[in-house]
């Protein structure tokens, strides 16, 4: 390793990965499982002291901070999902079969019990002597984060192995990492091949060190990730919601419920208690800016369990914070709680609360928010923690001048992984802010955490400091209620030695003494003297000092430890009187709480949880009071230390499960109470409003019942039975009563919802597992999301997955079968189809086998009528369908559609698929509903080696579809040229007409498909077929949509003037017309394609051709104006005088449009001016009415008669008056217009300017002599 530093000196840090002893505890170290250290301790370098007893000195050694880091990101990321390390030892030691999980058992030996066999294997060993242990329901090895023994001697006693990981908290031993890290910072990462006992093998040694370098493996692919920060300096993106709802937003995702609980549940310090904090000299110089370079900011408060931390805490805090309300100092606070759900218990939750109280304080730090990328793409909800860490390190670097300061209590009741990695962090947060001048101060407190060491910072041991001495006396002097004062002092002075500094150990003593004293009081020194000094050992003397409601105190102790949630005292107090009703040790009704006086059930509730906890429990003081512990160290002794088994050892060596089998109990005795049942059904008809008060009043156990009798039933089936209660499990009324307290509508059950959709969608999959025994029927449709599968799956429930399939886990043959289907709510939309269906659908193939083995029938048809092998094959799943087709589906089941799976697959142009369904004996001739056969579907989709494929295998190139289509017309009109040219060699008939007449040509000219034209007019299309609308394939070319659009100008943008040129060049009649007279010139002029136009002229097209309406070429042109098409058709020819079927002329329209050049160019080229249409109107009148004063002008100068009549007797000043045109008035007058021409209604211009309101053409009328 020293040569290896010497010779790369870039290396920071490294991983030690290798095989370890495990060893025997809460976390259920098995053979093969991985440990990853969080720490290494030394346990053999130490000093001997007193009874020769080794004490360690050694320094804990922790990984580099990038490592931890990514080790911290990787066991959030298998929270979620499993880990990779099956699917890795699987692509990577396939051909390694002697690194295979061995055959041999899983032995665990007593500690006392060494080995007696004379082989290196136990099999002779005395298997009386085994550990009971729960059986895993799979053979998955499980990743534990922990501290690692390490030292110079294999450890070969499993008594010294029990002492050494008691002390130091181990997980496993071995014997490289102490030594390697002094020299290169490591992460220790180690597979237990034993268990550090006289019992060694090396039958696992091979597999355990797999495991560990498969678990390396997926680690080092997360450790770049580790290093990315976000840039912060950001540009707000405009699209997103607006800025100040966009902040708001994330601010309100940074909070959460449980923010404050732990520190609201902490009692108030006894008056003149803790003073002594604020003027310590190490409180002082941590708030001293002078001192900052010493301590960067660092104050660590450190004691026992139980000495007042968490006091002290909220005191300097408060204290702190009622001082700094201005705008240039904040305080932020965060309080751990072990007891707690996890956002209260982790770092994501310290710094989700830190820094929204940050932002909060100082508003303009939310600038930090206004980056768009904060989130990923499609995420809502609160940002990831890298993201959060990010955020934070930011906002404390826009402080400028002001400072800010956070009290973060309890670390040791988060993970030793994240807290480690929060220490880290914020010693380079506090380093980069004290060289900047930003004033951060940090203030921990934990218990002693010997391994973990901050490099500047001040510590302070709580319990050796004077001041807290003198808290203890005082809290001592005014709690302990003895008269007399001699035996007062003695029992004070003898009480403060053996409380150690431990605040708790004082209060429950006093206690003690206390109830001594009121009772005789003749006893008090001897009863001191029995009392242990260490605080677990008189947690078991207080919990053994008596056999009075032993039941009340199990019952109360397991509620607290293992309930789905803390429990209110209204719930609590009717928990224990189910759980002691049950054993006859209550009365037979449920008690009655409703009182008047609310205080007066809450001293209930306070004696109830004091009487049966002896104590040793409180009701909190949160805004949501709950029933909890006094202190963690409680629940510490009850599990960490195995408190609960020694005093309870008839619960088993699972006695989590027995434990949760006892709440089972209790919950599904209250929730079919025949006074419950009764009432329900009685008031099932209210509205839900108000069940839940009347519910709430009367019963007041009943939503935790209801709620979580499957959650203990699930918890307790590892170890206990669950057959019979799921048997007469009563789902009918637990559905009601469920239904009373779900929050969302969405989520409520239907009467007819079956227990396996219920548990599925719950999460139980253990339950599952045992129903399955009894009702193999797993698969019934109903509820949200259609199936019990498809409930988990939505639900990203590996393991109800796992056991739905009756699987052992949900990772198959080293592969997640579940990888991909996280959270996927859309499962909804799939809620018509069966779960295999919707598993050969996306090529799950695992998730097939599973299902077939479940007896689901293997064509069982969904709700439009397909197969899983028609899914299958529509989405090209091979694998599938050889599954499928192996257990017996019908390649030739046509669905509601008459769709057969070699159509689905021939459609998608899957063409091994479709060569095994072939293959397989599907008929490559079927026809569906519309009459369309596979080649039909594979020709429009221009699949061409599905349609290769299936002419070889006899497909028919000529079938008609119910449409007349041939596969040939499927892929002339969508432009596949190699796919029309195979089905041309093949025989196909280039000249078949479908219904409507067209042609294949006629398809492909209509689309504009060049290429595909020119193939079939070379193998012998007839270029002049008319459809029976008398369409030709050239007039298709110009045909125009319902918007407008004509194939042409579609076919101009993509270059579908070829296509005219080459049909054209083919022979094709350019004057042929349709029924309605249309040629395709016509087309391409009412559009303006002049090139197109100039191409059918030169062609001997028309120009003076007329459709049913008289109009031709020349008219469509002019009423769009477009002016080069018209001198064009003027050029070559086209009558500028003709008339249409109304009497309009070209100018007639140019004149009515407003077209003045188009009007100048007819005139020159000899219209008319003077012409009139079958109303007597002429270009004048036309233009005048419209106000087009242009041409009205140019018109006139042309020699328009300004007198002419309409029908009506109108003249052109009439028309000018009455429109208001003064200029034009003028023009007619000065050319000789009769100003007092009346019309055959007797109107003059006059008349007509006047009624209008036109007054000064009026006043020009008047003035030229009109009467």
């Amino acid at each position: 390793m020293t040569n290896m530093k010497r010779t790369f000196p870039a290396i920071r840090a490294g991983l030690l990965v290798g095989i370890s002893g495990g060893v025997l505890s809460k976390a259920d170290v098995r053979l093969g499982d991985v440990v990853v250290g969080t720490r290494v301790m030394q346990y053999d370098l130490g000093k001997v002291i007193g009874d020769g007893e080794l004490q360690p000195t050694a320094i804990p050694k922790v990984p580099h901070h990038s490592l931890g880091t990514a080790v911290s990101a990787l066991h959030s990321i298998h929270e979620l999902n499993p880990s990779r390390v099956p699917s890795i030892l699987r692509l990577k030691l396939d051909g390694h079969p002697e690194y295979r999980r061995p055959s041999s058992p899983d032995r665990l030996f007593h500690a006392t019990y060494e080995h007696e066999s004379t082989t290196a294997g136990c099999e002779g060993c005395d298997q009386s002597k085994l550990v009971l242990r729960s059986r895993r329901t799979s053979d998955n090895i499980m990743i534990h984060y922990g501290a690692i023994a390490s030292g110079n001697q294999v450890m070969r006693s499993g008594t010294t192995r029990d002492n050494v990981a008691r002390k130091l908290d181990v997980m496993c031993f071995e014997m490289e990492a102490a030594g390697l890290m002094d020299i290169l910072p490591c992460l220790s990462i180690r597979g237990i091949c034993d268990y550090s006992d006289s019992h060694k093998s090396k039958e696992w040694q091979r597999y355990a060190a797999a495991t560990a370098a498969a678990y390396a493996r997926e680690l080092l692919e997360e450790l770049p990730v580790a290093k990315a920060h976000l840039n912060l300096t950001w540009m707000p993106n405009p699209h997103q919601f607006p800025l100040h709802e966009r902040r708001q937003r994330l601010l309100n995702s940074l909070r959460f419920e449980q923010m404050d609980s732990r520190k609201s549940t902490i009692r108030t310090a006894l008056a003149k208690t803790c003073r002594w904090f604020l003027s310590h000299p190490d409180y002082q110089a941590w708030l001293d800016p002078q001192n900052l370079t010493r301590h960067h900011g660092f104050l660590w408060i450190s004691g026992k369990p139980g000495a007042g931390k968490s006091t002290i805490m909220k005191f300097a805090y408060s204290s702190m914070r009622s001082k700094s309300r201005n705008k240039h100092a904040i305080t932020a606070s965060f309080f751990f709680n072990a007891r707690g759900e996890y956002l209260e218990k982790s770092i994501l939750g310290l710094y989700r609360s830190l820094l929204l109280q940050l932002l909060e304080g100082y508003p303009d730090l939310q600038a930090v928010l206004d980056d768009p990328d904060i989130n990923s793409q499609g995420q809502n909800g609160c940002p990831s923690l890298d993201v959060l860490k990010d955020l934070f390190r930011s906002a404390v670097s826009a402080l400028g001048q002001r400072s800010f300061m956070c009290f973060v209590d309890a670390l040791d009741e988060c993970d030793e992984q994240q807290v480690v990695d929060m220490v880290q962090y914020f010693e380079e947060l506090a380093e980069q802010s004290m060289n900047k001048g930003i004033l951060l101060r940090i203030c921990f407190s934990s218990r002693h955490y010997p391994y973990i060491v901050i490099h500047r910072g001040i510590r302070l041991t709580l319990e050796d400091q004077s001041g807290h001495g003198e808290d203890l006396a005082t809290y001592v002097a005014n709690r302990l209620q003895i008269e007399d004062p001699v035996l007062l002092e003695d029992l004070q002075t003898q009480l403060l030695r053996k409380a150690a500094g431990v605040f708790m150990w004082v209060v429950l003593v006093i206690d003690i003494l206390n109830k001594e004293y009121r009772h005789n009081g003749l006893a008090l020194r001897r009863r001191l003297a029995e009392i242990p000094s260490d605080l677990s050992e008189l947690f078991k003397d207080i919990l053994r000092c008596d056999n009075e409601n032993i039941e009340g105190l199990l019952l109360c102790i397991l509620w607290i430890l293992f309930a789905k949630r803390p429990l209110q005292p209204k719930e609590f107090y009717h928990a224990l009187w189910s759980g002691l009703s049950l054993e006859d040790l209550a009365d037979a009704q449920i008690p009655d709480v409703s009182v008047p006086d609310a205080s007066d059930s809450l001293d209930r509730f306070k004696r109830c949880v004091i009487g049966s906890s002896k104590g040793l429990a409180e009701i909190t003081k949160s805004k949501q009071p709950t029933v909890q512990f006094i202190h963690e160290s409680v629940r510490d002794f009850l599990l960490k230390e195995r408190g609960l088994h020694e005093l309870w050892p008839d619960l088993g060596f699972d006695w989590e499960s027995s434990s949760h089998e006892k709440l089972k109990q209790c919950c599904d005795s209250y929730m079919n109470h025949t006074l419950v049942r009764a009432y329900i059904s009685n008031v099932l008809s209210e509205a839900k409003a108000d069940l839940q008060t009347g519910i709430s009043k009367r019963y007041l156990f009943l939503e935790y019942a209801s709620q979580h009798v499957l959650y203990h039933a699930n918890a307790a089936a590892e170890a206990v039975p669950q057959d019979e209660f799921l048997s007469h499990f009563p789902v009918s009324n637990w559905i009601s009563v469920n239904n009373i307290f779900e929050k969302f509508k969405v989520c409520e059950y239907s009467q007819d919802a079956s227990l396996f959709y219920i548990l599925a969608d719950k999460g139980f999959p253990e339950l599952i597992r045992t129903r399955l025994k009894e009702d193999p029927h797993i698969h019934v449709p109903g509820e949200r999301y259609g199936y019990p599968l498809f409930a988990a799956l939505a639900n990203s429930n590996k393991d109800v997955v796992a056991a739905l399939l009756n699987a052992s886990l949900s990772v198959r043959n080293g592969v997640d079968i579940t990888e991909g289907l996280n959270h996927r709510k859309d499962l909804k939309q799939y809620a018509y189809r069966t779960p295999l269906s919707w598993a050969a659908q996306e090529g799950r193939t695992s998730i097939v086998e599973l299902l077939l083995q479940t007896e689901t029938p293997v064509d069982d048809m969904d709700a439009k009528g397909r197969t899983p092998l028609s899914r299958a094959s529509e989405n090209g799943h091979k694998a599938v369908a050889e599954l499928l087709i192996g257990n017996g589906a019908d390649v030739n089941a046509g669905d509601n559609d008459g769709w057969t799976p070699l159509s689905r697959a021939s459609l998608r142009g899957h063409k091994v698929v479709a060569k095994l369904l072939i293959g397989k004996g599907a008929d490559v001739n079927v026809r569906d509903n519309d009459g369309w056969t596979p080649l039909s579907h594979a020709s429009e989709t221009g699949h061409e080696e599905v349609v290769r494929l299936l002419i070889n295998k006899g497909s028919d190139v000529n079938v008609c579809d119910n449409d007349g289509w041939t596969p040939l017309s499927r892929a002339s009109l969508c432009g596949h040229k190699v796919v029309a040219k195979l089905l041309i060699g093949k025989g196909a008939d280039v000249n078949v007409r479908d219904n409507d007449g067209w042609s294949p040509l006629s398809r492909a000219s209509d689309e504009g498909h060049e290429e595909v034209a020119k193939l079939l007019i070379d193998k012998g299309a007839d270029v002049n077929v008319c459809d029976k609308e008398g369409w030709t394939p050239l007039s298709h070319v110009n045909a125009s949509d319902k918007e407008g659009w004509t194939p042409l100008l579609r076919a101009l943008q993509k270059g579908r003037e070829k296509v005219a040129k080459l049909l054209i060049h083919k022979g094709a009649d350019v004057n042929a017309s349709n029924n309605y007279g249309w040629i395709p010139l016509l087309h391409a002029i009412e559009k303006g394609h002049k090139k197109v136009a100039k191409l059918l002229i030169s062609k001997g097209a028309d120009v003076n051709v007329r459709d049913k309406e008289g109009w031709t070429p020349l008219s469509r042109a002019l009423i769009h104006g477009h002016e080069e098409v018209a001198k064009l058709l003027t050029d070559k020819g086209a009558d500028v005088n003709v008339r249409h079927n109304d009497g309009w002329t070209p100018l007639s329209r140019a004149s009515d449009e407003g077209h003045e050049e188009v009007a100048k160019l007819l005139i020159d080229k000899g219209a008319d001016v003077n012409i009139c249409d079958n109303d007597g109107w002429t270009p004048l009148s036309r233009a005048l009415l419209c106000g087009y004063k242009k041409v009205a002008k140019l018109l006139i100068s042309k020699g328009a008669d300004v007198n002419v009549r309409h029908n009506d007797g109108w003249t052109p000043l009439s028309r000018a008056s009455d429109e208001g045109h003064e200029e034009v008035a003028k023009l007619l007058i000065n050319k000789g217009a009769d100003v007092n021409a009346g019309d055959n209604d007797g109107w003059t211009p006059l008349a007509r300017a006047s009624l209008c309101g036109h007054e000064e053409v009026a006043k020009l009328l008047i003035d030229k002599g009109a009467d």
